[in-house]
C-alpha cells in the first residue's frame, strides 16, 4: 500500500468527496486517481478507525450483556472488526471483476477512491448515534430513531457520491447503488451470523 497521505491531502480528499456528496462534480478534481492515489485511498480505513472502534466496543458491550456466551471481549471485538473490514474491502474486489460487463472500466478507480474517502465522512456522521447509546443506554427507541435518521442521510450522501463518480444517468446509478448496498448488507449479516455476532434485537424497556 502507498504511504499514508499527509493531513493537507486528507483534507483535500475529504473536501472533494463532500462536494460530490452535495452534487458537485468538481469534487472529483480534488481526488488522486493515479495508481498511488488508488491504493492510498485505502488509508481511509485508518482515518475511520476512531468511529469504527467506538462502534465495535459498543456492539461488543451489547453482545456481552445480552449473550455472554458469545465469547470474550477481545474475541468479539476481533470478529466485529473482521466483519466491518471485510464488508469494506470485498465489495471492491467483486466490483473489480464486474467492471467490464458493467461498462465502467474507466470509472472504477474514481469510484473506489471517492467511495473510500467518502466512507470516512459517513463513518463520522454515525458517531452521534453511537455516543447516545453510551449516554442514554435505557432509551433504545430514541437511539434507534436517531440512528435510522443518520443512516438515511448517509444513504443519500453515498448515492450522490456514486452518481458523480460513475458519470452515469440517475437511473443507472440508482440501480448500481441499490445492488451494491443490498449486497454489502447481505454480506455483513451473513458474516455476523456465521461468526455468532448478530446484532442483538432492540428491546424496549419500561
Amino acid at each position: 500500500m502507498s504511504d499514508f497521505p499527509d493531513w493537507n491531502d486528507i483534507q483535500r480528499y475529504l473536501w472533494g468527496v463532500w462536494r460530490m456528496m452535495t452534487g458537485h462534480a468538481d469534487g472529483l478534481d480534488e481526488l488522486d486517481f493515479s495508481e498511488d492515489g488508488f491504493w492510498q485511498s485505502f488509508h481511509a480505513i485508518t482515518v475511520s478507525l476512531p468511529p469504527l472502534m467506538l462502534n465495535w466496543i459498543m456492539l461488543t458491550n451489547d453482545l456481552l450483556a445480552s449473550r455472554p456466551e458469545t465469547g470474550g471481549r477481545l474475541s468479539i471485538i476481533g470478529r466485529v472488526a473482521f466483519v466491518d473490514l471485510t464488508t469494506w474491502i470485498l465489495p471492491v474486489v467483486v466490483l473489480a471483476l464486474a467492471v467490464k460487463p458493467l461498462g465502467i472500466v474507466k470509472r472504477f478507480s474514481p469510484y473506489v477512491v471517492a467511495s473510500n474517502w467518502g466512507s470516512v465522512i459517513t463513518a463520522w456522521v454515525m458517531v452521534p448515534a453511537t455516543l447516545l447509546r453510551m449516554v442514554f443506554p435505557n432509551s433504545p427507541v430514541l437511539i434507534a430513531s436517531i440512528a435510522v435518521a443518520l443512516a438515511a442521510v448517509v444513504l443519500v450522501l453515498s448515492y450522490r457520491l456514486t452518481h458523480v463518480a460513475l458519470k452515469k444517468s440517475y437511473g443507472w446509478s440508482a440501480i448500481f447503488f441499490v445492488v451494491l448496498v443490498t449486497g454489502t448488507l447481505t454480506l455483513m449479516f451473513t458474516l455476523q451470523s456465521v461468526l455468532g455476532i448478530s446484532i442483538p434485537e432492540l428491546t424496549v424497556s419500561g
